[in-house]
């Protein structure tokens, strides 16, 4: 049963488009960034319980993206027919936590650093008044 749903998993994850907002080098990164986590997993499923499998692997981190908390990822997984120890799960999903690519939110047109601060401060000021330049003389 596990293995049937791991594979329709990957196949939905393989047909989805890439993240909207996210150049190409920048998609290029988290998907480096999302292989080095699998490969992290693979490496703590082999310490722990014997198995080294990468659809495991990204069966787990998909349930970690759904069930952000211990207990309801324990539930996941024991509903999902992966029985592990409890300490084995949280350490599994504050990994996960930590090192899954972050999500970029989509940016607005004409959203920018200029959009919501000027460059350069100092030279934003307005132009001083006559009042203030002749204080400045004396």
């Amino acid at each position: 049963r596990l293995a049937r749903v791991c594979a329709a998993r990957l196949a939905a994850r393989a047909r989805a488009p890439r993240a909207p907002g996210l150049s190409a080098k920048m998609a290029e990164l988290a998907n480096l960034q999302y292989l080095g986590l699998v490969s992290k997993i693979c490496a703590e499923l082999q310490n722990h319980i014997g198995v080294s499998d990468k659809v495991l692997a990204e069966f787990i981190i998909d349930l970690a993206e759904k069930h952000p908390t211990a207990p309801a990822f324990q539930k996941a997984l024991d509903e999902n027919g992966a029985e592990m120890p409890g300490p084995f799960v949280a350490n599994l999903l504050q990994l996960i936590q930590k090192m899954r690519p972050k999500k970029a939110a989509p940016r607005a047109a004409g959203a920018g650093p200029s959009a919501e601060r000027p460059a350069f401060v100092g030279l934003a000021r307005a132009n001083m008044t006559a009042e203030e330049r002749a204080r400045l003389d004396r």
